[in-house]
């Protein structure tokens, strides 16, 4: 709560920083934001062209494939590239940490936000390839999809309580960053990304159903692709992860602050 409390007062700050971010990633770059929406749609083209000419995957519910796999990947780009960049947030930032009166937790939250700012704006690629293959009669449009930022919440808490625990442990053991590369590469096959839960066999199903990580997965894509909400249990188990990953997150951030200007 006290976390909460402290971003909160320190919004604006949080927001100038987003921009200043935001700012340098694109400095001297003629396409700017774009970037933002362009990257994603090269993306969905390469695997628009691989699935469908050189392989074909056969999963029941997950056809077109490429439309399958881009709404499962775009949660995760989100999740595993703020992660990922709050390893090193805090000691990128560490001249600024120790002149400025500030709360540390304000520099993974910047992170976790202009991550979140990507994925808003890669979502209109996504609306249009939806729009595309229903045109085309390839898929029919998830009209379900106006619950993608209720379904959105919980990637936000995982991705804001992993980012303060790995930003803060990262200061103190700089090899965090390439431990935490290995274990989203691991994460990530072992969550329904790349196929579907209902095509496995029940004892495997049974035993990947176990990562939280697959609610989150799931919630997601049944309102961006499937076309009808996951059931109950499933958004309850997305939302029960979320909260504790944050709670989490924000205890170890806690436990560690007094130490961080010291260390960076």
């Amino acid at each position: 709560m006290r976390t909460l409390q402290l971003l909160w007062q320190y919004r604006a700050l949080v927001t100038v920083l987003v921009r200043r971010e935001l700012a340098a990633r694109y400095r001297a770059s003629m396409l700017g934001y774009f970037w933002s929406m362009l990257n994603p749609l090269l993306l969905l083209t390469v695997y628009a062209v691989v699935f469908t000419t050189v392989f074909q995957p056969r999963m029941a519910g997950a056809q077109p494939y490429a439309l399958f796999l881009f709404a499962g990947l775009l949660p995760w780009l989100f999740f595993s590239g703020a992660v990922l960049d709050s390893a090193i947030t805090l000691v990128d930032n560490g001249p600024l940490l120790a002149k400025v009166t500030c709360p540390p937790e304000i520099f993974p939250t910047v992170t976790v936000m202009s991550h979140l700012v990507h994925h808003l704006l890669a979502l209109p690629v996504l609306l249009l390839a939806l729009a595309g293959g229903a045109v085309l009669h390839l898929h029919p449009f998830p009209y379900t999809i106006v619950l993608l930022p209720v379904a959105l919440v919980p990637w936000i808490l995982v991705t804001g309580g992993a980012a303060m625990a790995i930003s803060a442990l990262a200061v103190h053991f700089r090899d965090v960053r390439d431990l935490v590369a290995n274990l989203l590469n691991l994460l990530f096959f072992g969550s329904p990304i790349i196929y579907s839960l209902n095509g496995l066999p029940p004892r495997l199903r049974h035993i990947l159903s176990l990562n939280p990580f697959a609610s989150l997965v799931e919630v997601y894509r049944s309102v961006a692709f499937d076309g009808r909400p996951a059931p109950v249990e499933t958004w309850g188990i997305a939302f029960l992860s979320g909260v504790i990953v944050w709670a989490l997150g924000a205890w170890i951030f806690s436990r560690l602050r007094d130490t961080l200007v010291e260390a960076v």
